[in-house]
């Protein structure tokens, strides 16, 4: 991204600029889903009981790492809206000792919350997406005038859409700390 803010003739203009950051940041959106996706599962493999009460089957002793991934994500997509969604779902199924999720911070927490409302119009450009994403405009940038995702997270130097990247590296190394 640095090589693209930077960047004087491959990708020359500020419109192109702020394309190709919106797009790093839906494909961001994405990594993340699979990791906790994949790192949910990787919890209930390690520890079950509250997922067997929850679901008030047995599960056995050591079940496959598919067999957790089949009773956690299915064969559906799970779509955690915010990382209090996640919170919440994973308190349902984990005991506290053995959840992560529940150590990302509220300043993490709260950038990825902000990404996710970018992502969230970028991938439906809808009057509720629209008015989402000018709530947080509003309220944590005092903004009144609803600007692009990409001319928002690179103003001031990419500042914001660091401040993003580094939310989610935070939160996964608030994660490994659980640890």
């Amino acid at each position: 991204m640095d090589k693209i803010i930077n960047a004087q003739r491959v990708i020359s203009t500020t419109d192109e600029k702020r394309d190709i950051a919106e797009s790093v940041l839906l494909r961001l959106c994405a990594y993340w889903e699979r990791f906790i996706d994949e790192h949910l599962v990787d919890c209930i493999n390690r520890d079950h009981t509250k997922l067997s009460a929850h679901f008030a089957v047995k599960i056995p002793a050591n079940p496959s790492w598919e067999l957790c991934h089949a009773l956690i994500i299915g064969a559906s997509y799970k779509d955690f809206r915010s990382l209090g969604d996640l919170k919440s779902f994973s308190k349902k199924v984990l005991p506290v000792a053995s959840n992560p999720f529940l150590q990302i911070t509220p300043v993490n927490t709260k950038k990825i919350d902000e990404v996710y409302s970018i992502r969230n119009y970028l991938s439906h450009y809808s009057a509720a997406s629209s008015r989402a994403l000018m709530h947080v405009y509003r309220t944590e940038y005092n903004m009144e005038r609803f600007l692009e995702p990409g001319q928002f997270v690179l103003a001031y130097n990419a500042r914001r859409l660091w401040a993003y990247f580094d939310a989610f590296q935070g939160a996964s190394a608030n994660m490994l700390a659980w640890r």
